[in-house]
């Protein structure tokens, strides 16, 4: 049995400034006794460590101003936390971040951290983006270091359309399971 965890991890797009706090899921799906899984043959142990995500740092993509109605493209990568601008959008100042997490659990499991494909983000006027092509920095075999912890970011591009404004918030389902 494949061991779960899953964040809802708040993230901010524009404007509004937020502290992060810490939030953790731990696994439902973990068995109470040893179970043989169909698919692999493997025992779950009874002292297998969960997972759990905290999220350290919100995704911010900062403050900007639509220049026109044919709207633009913000986006943020995990790796250096660079912000590129392309479309009818500007930079109104402020710090772009990229989102980073920590995993915890099992010394030296690898793991698998998925992020959605899209996300529609409201503002409170009722205008809305999404937030596409989510991604991580981590490799694709992942790994719990020997004390049991794995610190990742993760980025993503903002698409606004040309008659959006406000402050977009949105949150984005974070899993992690054990390879």
């Amino acid at each position: 049995m494949v061991k779960k965890s899953v964040l809802f991890g708040a993230m901010m797009t524009a404007c509004l400034p937020f502290a992060p706090t810490p939030a953790q899921a731990q696994c439902r799906l973990c068995a109470a006794s040893p179970v043989t899984h169909s698919l692999s043959d493997t025992v779950v142990r009874n002292n297998e460590i969960p997972l759990q995500i905290e999220i350290t740092a919100n995704l911010d993509f900062s403050r900007m101003a639509l220049l026109g109605r044919n709207g633009g493209e913000v986006s943020i990568d995990p790796v250096s936390g660079a912000r590129q601008i392309s479309g009818s959008i500007t930079s109104l100042g402020g710090m772009a971040l990229h989102g980073e997490g920590r995993l915890t659990g099992e010394p030296g499991r690898n793991v698998r951290v998925t992020l959605p494909a899209r996300i529609q983000l409201s503002a409170a006027n009722g205008s809305t983006a999404e937030l596409e092509k989510l991604e991580t920095n981590l490799p694709a075999m992942a790994r719990l270091d020997q004390t049991g912890r794995l610190v990742f970011a993760f980025g993503g591009k903002l698409r606004v359309r040309g008659d959006a404004s406000g402050q977009f918030r949105g949150r984005i389902a974070i899993t992690a399971d054990y390879e």
